[in-house]
Protein backbone atom coordinates (compact mmCIF):
# COMPACT_ATOMS: atom_id res chain seq x y z
CA UNK A 1 0.00 0.00 0.00
CA UNK A 2 1.26 3.57 -0.65
CA UNK A 3 1.69 6.23 1.40
CA UNK A 4 -0.85 9.08 1.54
CA UNK A 5 -0.19 11.67 -0.85
CA UNK A 6 -0.39 14.37 2.19
CA UNK A 7 2.49 12.30 3.68
CA UNK A 8 4.40 12.45 0.52
CA UNK A 9 5.19 15.71 0.63
CA UNK A 10 7.07 16.13 3.86
CA UNK A 11 9.09 13.08 2.73
CA UNK A 12 10.00 15.08 -0.62
CA UNK A 13 10.73 18.48 1.14
CA UNK A 14 13.27 16.37 3.48
CA UNK A 15 14.91 14.33 0.20
CA UNK A 16 15.64 17.94 -1.40
CA UNK A 17 16.62 19.36 1.80
CA UNK A 18 19.19 16.47 2.00
CA UNK A 19 20.60 17.07 -1.80
CA UNK A 20 21.13 20.16 -0.51
CA UNK A 21 23.34 19.58 2.29
CA UNK A 22 25.06 17.15 0.07
CA UNK A 23 26.26 20.06 -2.47
CA UNK A 24 26.94 22.37 0.36
CA UNK A 25 29.13 20.10 2.18
CA UNK A 26 30.85 19.28 -1.87
CA UNK A 27 31.00 22.40 -2.93
CA UNK A 28 31.25 24.39 0.76
CA UNK A 29 34.00 26.60 -0.88
CA UNK A 30 32.35 28.03 -3.57
CA UNK A 31 29.05 28.89 -1.88
CA UNK A 32 30.44 30.87 1.48
CA UNK A 33 34.18 32.23 1.21
CA UNK A 34 36.53 35.06 1.24
CA UNK A 35 38.48 34.09 -1.94
CA UNK A 36 36.64 35.26 -5.06
CA UNK A 37 35.25 32.32 -7.70
CA UNK A 38 37.07 33.89 -10.46
CA UNK A 39 39.77 36.44 -10.62
CA UNK A 40 40.98 38.59 -13.20
CA UNK A 41 44.93 40.00 -12.47
CA UNK A 42 46.20 41.59 -15.49
CA UNK A 43 44.41 39.81 -18.06
CA UNK A 44 44.89 36.39 -16.61
CA UNK A 45 42.90 34.52 -14.85
CA UNK A 46 42.67 32.41 -11.68
CA UNK A 47 39.78 30.21 -9.51
CA UNK A 48 40.98 30.75 -5.91
CA UNK A 49 38.01 29.34 -4.63
CA UNK A 50 37.96 26.19 -6.58
CA UNK A 51 41.32 25.43 -6.06
CA UNK A 52 40.14 26.03 -1.99
CA UNK A 53 37.76 22.66 -2.42
CA UNK A 54 41.09 20.43 -3.11
CA UNK A 55 43.97 22.29 -1.83
CA UNK A 56 45.65 25.81 -0.88
CA UNK A 57 44.40 28.61 -2.82
CA UNK A 58 46.92 31.15 -4.31
CA UNK A 59 47.44 34.02 -2.52
CA UNK A 60 46.34 37.73 -3.67
CA UNK A 61 48.92 39.08 -6.16
CA UNK A 62 49.45 42.23 -3.30
CA UNK A 63 50.22 42.02 0.28
CA UNK A 64 46.47 42.05 1.18
CA UNK A 65 44.21 39.29 1.63
CA UNK A 66 41.67 38.08 -1.11
CA UNK A 67 38.67 40.25 -0.03
CA UNK A 68 40.62 43.47 0.70
CA UNK A 69 41.73 43.16 -2.88
CA UNK A 70 38.90 42.85 -4.00
CA UNK A 71 37.20 45.65 -2.01
CA UNK A 72 39.90 47.91 -3.20
CA UNK A 73 39.06 47.31 -7.16
CA UNK A 74 38.19 50.35 -9.02
CA UNK A 75 34.92 49.90 -10.51
CA UNK A 76 36.48 50.49 -14.05
CA UNK A 77 39.34 48.70 -14.27
CA UNK A 78 40.45 45.33 -16.10
CA UNK A 79 41.07 43.59 -13.33
CA UNK A 80 37.83 42.35 -11.67
CA UNK A 81 36.76 39.43 -9.07
CA UNK A 82 33.28 37.45 -8.43
CA UNK A 83 32.59 36.50 -4.92
CA UNK A 84 30.79 33.63 -3.75
CA UNK A 85 27.16 34.23 -2.89
CA UNK A 86 28.28 34.55 0.77
CA UNK A 87 32.14 36.26 1.02
CA UNK A 88 32.84 35.46 4.62
CA UNK A 89 35.32 32.40 4.97
CA UNK A 90 35.37 30.20 8.16
CA UNK A 91 38.30 31.47 9.18
CA UNK A 92 38.13 35.56 8.60
CA UNK A 93 38.87 37.06 11.86
CA UNK A 94 37.46 40.21 12.66
CA UNK A 95 37.93 40.88 16.29
CA UNK A 96 35.73 44.02 16.19
CA UNK A 97 32.78 41.97 15.55
CA UNK A 98 33.46 39.18 18.04
CA UNK A 99 30.56 37.37 19.95
CA UNK A 100 28.09 39.30 18.57
CA UNK A 101 24.31 38.30 18.13
CA UNK A 102 22.33 37.85 15.01
CA UNK A 103 22.51 40.67 12.49
CA UNK A 104 21.84 41.99 8.61
CA UNK A 105 25.62 41.53 8.24
CA UNK A 106 26.04 38.07 10.20
CA UNK A 107 22.40 36.16 9.92
CA UNK A 108 23.83 33.94 12.63
CA UNK A 109 26.18 36.05 14.34
CA UNK A 110 29.92 35.41 15.32
CA UNK A 111 32.33 33.82 17.34
CA UNK A 112 34.81 35.30 19.72
CA UNK A 113 37.12 36.05 17.36
CA UNK A 114 34.52 37.58 15.26
CA UNK A 115 34.44 34.63 12.64
CA UNK A 116 31.04 34.58 10.94
CA UNK A 117 28.97 31.43 12.20
CA UNK A 118 27.21 30.85 8.88
CA UNK A 119 30.67 30.15 7.11
CA UNK A 120 31.86 27.59 9.81
CA UNK A 121 28.84 26.30 9.99
CA UNK A 122 28.45 25.75 6.29
CA UNK A 123 31.62 24.15 6.16
CA UNK A 124 31.39 21.83 9.14
CA UNK A 125 28.70 20.05 6.53
CA UNK A 126 32.53 18.54 4.54
CA UNK A 127 33.40 17.35 8.31
CA UNK A 128 30.30 16.48 9.59
CA UNK A 129 28.56 15.22 6.74
CA UNK A 130 30.74 14.14 4.20
CA UNK A 131 33.01 11.73 6.59
CA UNK A 132 29.78 10.34 7.29
CA UNK A 133 28.15 9.58 4.16
CA UNK A 134 31.21 8.49 2.94
CA UNK A 135 31.37 6.04 5.71
CA UNK A 136 28.05 4.77 5.31
CA UNK A 137 28.48 4.12 1.75
CA UNK A 138 31.43 1.92 2.35
CA UNK A 139 30.02 0.24 5.17
CA UNK A 140 27.17 -0.21 2.75
CA UNK A 141 28.85 -1.59 0.17
CA UNK A 142 30.78 -4.31 2.41
CA UNK A 143 27.58 -5.25 4.25
CA UNK A 144 25.56 -6.13 1.64
CA UNK A 145 27.81 -7.76 -0.28
CA UNK A 146 28.63 -9.98 2.74
CA UNK A 147 25.04 -10.13 4.11
CA UNK A 148 24.09 -11.24 0.68
CA UNK A 149 26.70 -13.62 0.43
CA UNK A 150 25.25 -15.46 3.89
CA UNK A 151 22.02 -15.67 2.86
CA UNK A 152 22.25 -16.97 -0.18
CA UNK A 153 25.31 -19.61 0.53
CA UNK A 154 24.18 -20.37 3.68
CA UNK A 155 26.59 -22.98 5.20
CA UNK A 156 30.09 -22.10 6.06
CA UNK A 157 29.96 -18.34 4.64
CA UNK A 158 26.96 -17.93 6.50
CA UNK A 159 28.75 -19.17 10.00
CA UNK A 160 31.70 -16.90 9.08
CA UNK A 161 29.47 -13.59 8.30
CA UNK A 162 27.38 -14.45 11.44
CA UNK A 163 30.65 -14.42 13.56
CA UNK A 164 32.12 -11.66 12.06
CA UNK A 165 29.37 -9.30 12.87
CA UNK A 166 28.79 -10.44 16.23
CA UNK A 167 32.55 -9.78 16.66
CA UNK A 168 32.74 -5.99 15.44
CA UNK A 169 29.26 -5.76 17.41
CA UNK A 170 31.10 -6.46 20.56
CA UNK A 171 32.89 -3.36 20.15
CA UNK A 172 31.31 0.03 21.87
CA UNK A 173 31.02 2.47 18.93
CA UNK A 174 32.04 5.47 21.11
CA UNK A 175 35.03 4.31 22.68
CA UNK A 176 36.13 2.21 19.19
CA UNK A 177 35.85 5.94 17.23
CA UNK A 178 37.46 7.48 20.31
CA UNK A 179 40.40 5.04 20.20
CA UNK A 180 40.40 5.39 16.05
CA UNK A 181 40.86 8.79 16.20
CA UNK A 182 43.22 8.45 18.79
CA UNK A 183 45.38 6.50 17.32
CA UNK A 184 45.10 7.92 13.73
CA UNK A 185 44.98 11.49 14.61
CA UNK A 186 43.93 14.10 11.93
CA UNK A 187 43.39 11.36 9.11
CA UNK A 188 39.64 11.88 7.98
CA UNK A 189 39.95 8.85 5.75
CA UNK A 190 41.06 6.34 9.05
CA UNK A 191 38.11 7.85 10.54
CA UNK A 192 35.97 6.84 7.60
CA UNK A 193 37.26 2.99 7.70
CA UNK A 194 36.46 3.09 11.08
CA UNK A 195 33.06 4.48 11.28
CA UNK A 196 32.89 1.91 8.06
CA UNK A 197 33.88 -0.82 9.81
CA UNK A 198 31.21 -0.19 12.71
CA UNK A 199 28.34 0.25 9.87
CA UNK A 200 28.65 -2.73 8.04
CA UNK A 201 26.97 -5.28 10.45
CA UNK A 202 23.59 -3.39 10.44
CA UNK A 203 22.93 -3.92 6.32
CA UNK A 204 24.45 -7.08 6.68
CA UNK A 205 21.77 -8.49 9.36
CA UNK A 206 19.23 -6.67 7.27
CA UNK A 207 20.35 -8.02 4.41
CA UNK A 208 21.09 -11.80 5.11
CA UNK A 209 17.82 -11.59 7.38
CA UNK A 210 16.07 -10.21 4.03
CA UNK A 211 17.54 -13.12 2.29
CA UNK A 212 16.59 -16.00 4.57
CA UNK A 213 13.04 -15.50 3.91
CA UNK A 214 13.30 -13.95 -0.24
CA UNK A 215 15.00 -17.39 -0.86
CA UNK A 216 12.31 -19.22 -0.46
CA UNK A 217 10.01 -17.76 -2.68
CA UNK A 218 8.06 -19.06 -5.75
CA UNK A 219 9.95 -16.44 -8.31
CA UNK A 220 13.50 -17.37 -6.69
CA UNK A 221 13.34 -21.17 -7.07
CA UNK A 222 11.53 -20.66 -10.62
CA UNK A 223 15.06 -18.41 -11.43
CA UNK A 224 17.12 -20.63 -10.15
CA UNK A 225 15.23 -23.00 -12.22
CA UNK A 226 15.96 -21.20 -15.50
CA UNK A 227 20.23 -21.40 -14.33
CA UNK A 228 20.55 -17.83 -12.92
CA UNK A 229 23.55 -17.58 -10.88
CA UNK A 230 23.85 -16.10 -7.38
CA UNK A 231 25.14 -13.05 -8.51
CA UNK A 232 22.73 -12.91 -11.11
CA UNK A 233 19.47 -13.48 -8.46
CA UNK A 234 21.17 -10.92 -6.09
CA UNK A 235 21.32 -8.54 -8.37
CA UNK A 236 18.05 -8.90 -10.47
CA UNK A 237 16.00 -10.40 -8.44
CA UNK A 238 16.15 -9.81 -4.95
CA UNK A 239 17.99 -6.22 -4.99
CA UNK A 240 14.97 -4.75 -5.76
CA UNK A 241 12.90 -6.09 -3.07
CA UNK A 242 15.87 -4.63 -0.76
CA UNK A 243 16.62 -1.55 -2.15
CA UNK A 244 14.65 0.26 0.88
CA UNK A 245 15.77 -1.30 3.91
CA UNK A 246 19.11 -0.26 2.52
CA UNK A 247 17.83 3.16 2.21
CA UNK A 248 16.42 3.19 5.65
CA UNK A 249 19.39 1.47 7.22
CA UNK A 250 20.98 4.09 5.61
CA UNK A 251 19.47 6.99 6.92
CA UNK A 252 20.01 5.63 10.27
CA UNK A 253 23.44 5.28 9.83
CA UNK A 254 24.26 8.24 8.85
CA UNK A 255 22.25 10.14 11.82
CA UNK A 256 24.87 8.05 13.85
CA UNK A 257 27.62 8.97 11.92
CA UNK A 258 26.88 12.65 12.34
CA UNK A 259 25.93 12.35 16.00
CA UNK A 260 29.76 10.47 15.96
CA UNK A 261 31.66 12.69 14.22
CA UNK A 262 29.81 15.93 16.33
CA UNK A 263 31.46 14.42 19.08
CA UNK A 264 34.72 13.13 18.74
CA UNK A 265 34.72 16.47 17.56
CA UNK A 266 33.30 18.65 20.86
CA UNK A 267 35.74 16.38 22.80
CA UNK A 268 38.89 17.80 20.57
CA UNK A 269 39.39 14.47 18.75
CA UNK A 270 39.52 13.52 15.07
CA UNK A 271 39.83 15.49 11.91
CA UNK A 272 36.93 18.19 12.76
CA UNK A 273 38.81 18.65 15.57
CA UNK A 274 41.04 21.63 14.35
CA UNK A 275 39.05 22.54 11.15
CA UNK A 276 35.13 23.46 10.97
CA UNK A 277 33.04 20.35 12.34
CA UNK A 278 29.92 21.05 13.81
CA UNK A 279 31.01 19.51 16.91
CA UNK A 280 34.13 21.61 17.34
CA UNK A 281 31.65 25.05 16.23
CA UNK A 282 29.85 24.11 19.07
CA UNK A 283 32.75 23.11 21.83
CA UNK A 284 33.84 26.58 20.94
CA UNK A 285 30.69 28.37 21.63
CA UNK A 286 30.39 26.03 24.60
CA UNK A 287 33.76 27.39 25.98
CA UNK A 288 32.02 30.69 25.69
CA UNK A 289 28.68 30.38 27.03
CA UNK A 290 29.49 33.46 29.40
CA UNK A 291 30.82 35.81 26.85
CA UNK A 292 28.74 34.98 23.89
CA UNK A 293 24.88 34.66 23.68
CA UNK A 294 22.89 31.92 22.87
CA UNK A 295 23.28 31.62 19.22
CA UNK A 296 27.35 30.64 20.12
CA UNK A 297 26.10 27.45 21.23
CA UNK A 298 22.63 27.27 20.39
CA UNK A 299 22.84 27.74 16.44
CA UNK A 300 25.21 24.75 16.55
CA UNK A 301 23.42 22.06 18.67
CA UNK A 302 20.17 22.94 16.28
CA UNK A 303 21.95 22.32 13.25
CA UNK A 304 23.23 19.02 14.55
CA UNK A 305 19.68 18.29 15.86
CA UNK A 306 18.01 19.15 12.87
CA UNK A 307 20.47 16.87 10.66
CA UNK A 308 19.14 14.16 12.84
CA UNK A 309 15.82 14.49 12.19
CA UNK A 310 16.28 14.76 8.83
CA UNK A 311 17.69 11.76 8.66
CA UNK A 312 15.18 10.04 10.38
CA UNK A 313 12.19 11.81 8.35
CA UNK A 314 14.28 10.29 5.19
CA UNK A 315 13.85 6.70 7.08
CA UNK A 316 10.71 6.90 7.33
CA UNK A 317 9.85 7.88 3.75
CA UNK A 318 11.82 5.12 2.30
CA UNK A 319 10.06 2.80 5.15
CA UNK A 320 6.85 3.96 3.88
CA UNK A 321 7.57 3.15 -0.32
CA UNK A 322 9.22 -0.08 1.09
CA UNK A 323 7.22 -3.08 -0.87
CA UNK A 324 4.94 -4.78 1.39
CA UNK A 325 5.30 -8.66 1.73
Amino acid sequence: MSAPAGSRRPGVVAVWIAALLLLVAAFAPLVANDVPLVARIDGSYSFPAFTDCYATPAPPPVDMTWKRWWSRLPADGQDFAWMPPWPHGPYEVDFARANQGPTWFHPLGTDEQGRDLLARLVHGTRASLGIGVLAVLLGALVGVLLGGMAGLCRGFVDAVVSRLVEVFLCFPILLFLMFGAAFFGSSWLALVLVMASLFWTNFARIVRGELLSLREREFVAVARGLGASPWRLLRGHLWPQLRSQVAVTAAFCVASAIVAESTLSFLGLGPGASGTSWGTVLRQGSEQVYLAGWHSWGIPAAVIVGAVVLCHRLADRWRAVAPQS
